[in-house]
């Protein structure tokens, strides 16, 4: 019975060491892609797409038409390439209205794994998921994969012992009723087997299994610490903390309704036709901003149509629950660090909270209104009249329905 578990074992586990071997083949997972993702959403994305054009031409089949050498010195210094005549990049710089292609100070490495990532996007395309699904980084499918993995292996674990005391009974009652004398063993492996610790195993088991279900239930959707590289190197340390930029200018629609907003470029001109070179980056990631406006900074004009900038939305919530900026940032006067933790000092921002439900009631039970003389609680005159007589010292979102259910979900 040991050698026929032991082989069962084994067979089991080459079983989830194939599955996890297939899984592992996803080019995606290489780390030439993954880089090569990094380095092409923060440097290209806002002039180029995979196999579209944008502002620039799309990046399919570069390879083809290109060898390294001319895609490595096009884009660290595309003029110059155009400069010495080459009858391909003069082609592309006359279609392309003239338009300059900023240089960027990449190494050839780096440049590799971009189009190690061109490649596999055209050769393995994929349906593109919702921002709202998108997992946190370092974590979310691959930290689920192996979950689910680890629960199928331990379950398919437990189905093979309880069968193995099953088989092992079955086998010493046909040995005693052919009158076969079966000695009691005691070995490591009856033990494993007996009824007691059998039911001790299945106990920690669904112990462990519902532990894991509600933790990972509850994460589903969560993205705390999210944060994605973004088409434009956006400091909001830079703005919002060294230049104190009003968070509102920005997101204009904080006061006004239920969206922050992301400005549009045009607004980012208001500065930045002054402003040409920033602290950090140079002229690198201001030069994007004059690409999606069709800005010239030469000549100091509108030359091109603008295009959109696809800024990765960081902070989702579900489809189910409703929140409104003005209700919080006009009449509750919360100001935005608390919910979007200390943003002037992220050179990168991240999802500072959770977002859970949680979190938010925590907050509804703790967080004292700013009440009296404000006009929008005006007509609460009985929780007026109990701090006017003492009755009460503060109140708090809650004791103004902060907590009942239909305030946040339809």
């Amino acid at each position: 019975m040991q050698s026929k578990f032991l082989l069962h074992l084994l067979a089991l586990l080459l079983l989830v060491s194939n599955v996890w071997s297939v899984s592992a083949q996803d080019p995606r997972a290489d780390a030439a892609y993954k880089e090569g993702e990094a380095t092409f959403k923060g440097q290209c994305a806002s002039c180029h797409a995979v196999s579209k054009q944008v502002v620039g031409p799309a990046l399919a089949g570069i390879q083809d038409r290109r060898d390294a050498a001319w895609i490595n010195n096009w884009v660290k210094n595309s003029q110059a390439v155009v400069k010495s005549g080459d009858p391909y990049a003069v082609e592309l710089f006359n279609k392309f209205n003239k338009s300059i292609m900023p240089a960027f100070n990449l190494s050839d490495k780096q440049i590799d794994n971009i189009l190690t990532y061109v490649k596999v996007e055209v050769e393995n395309p994929v349906a593109a998921a919702p921002a709202a699904a998108a997992p946190a980084e370092g974590g979310g499918v691959s930290n689920n994969m192996t979950l689910f993995l680890a629960i199928i292996t331990f379950i398919l674990l437990a189905v093979m012992l309880v069968l193995s005391r099953v088989t092992g009974s079955l086998n010493k009652l046909v040995k005693e009723k052919a009158g076969q004398l079966v000695p009691d063993s005691y070995s490591w492996m009856s033990i494993l087997f007996s009824k007691k610790a059998l039911a001790f195993l299945t106990l920690v088991a669904f112990i462990l299994l519902g532990y894991a279900t509600v933790e990972q239930a509850q994460s589903l959707g969560r993205q705390q610490n999210y944060a994605p590289v973004q088409p434009i190197k956006f400091s909001h340390k830079i703005h919002a903390g060294i230049n104190k930029i009003d968070c509102q200018y920005c997101h204009s629609g904080a006061s006004k309704g239920k969206s922050a907003v992301i400005p549009g470029p045009s607004l980012c001109m208001n500065c930045h036709k002054a402003i040409k070179e920033g602290p950090v980056y140079g002229k690198e990631e201001i030069g994007k901003i004059y690409a999606a406006t069709g800005w010239n900074p030469d000549s100091m004009k509108y030359l091109n149509p603008p295009q959109p900038i696809e800024w990765v939305r960081i902070h989702n919530l579900p489809d189910h629950v409703y929140f409104n900026h003005s209700q919080h940032v006009k009449a509750g006067n919360v100001k935005c660090q608390t919910c979007h933790g200390e943003v002037q000092e992220m050179d990168l921002l991240k999802q500072h909270a959770t977002l859970g439900m949680g979190w938010c009631v925590n907050c509804h039970r703790q967080t004292e209104v700013n009440f009296s003389g404000n006009n929008f609680y005006k007509d609460y005159e009985i929780l007026h009249d109990k701090l006017k007589n003492d009755d009460i010292s503060k109140v708090t979102v809650s004791d103004i329905g902060g907590l009942e259910c239909q305030k946040c979900h339809y």
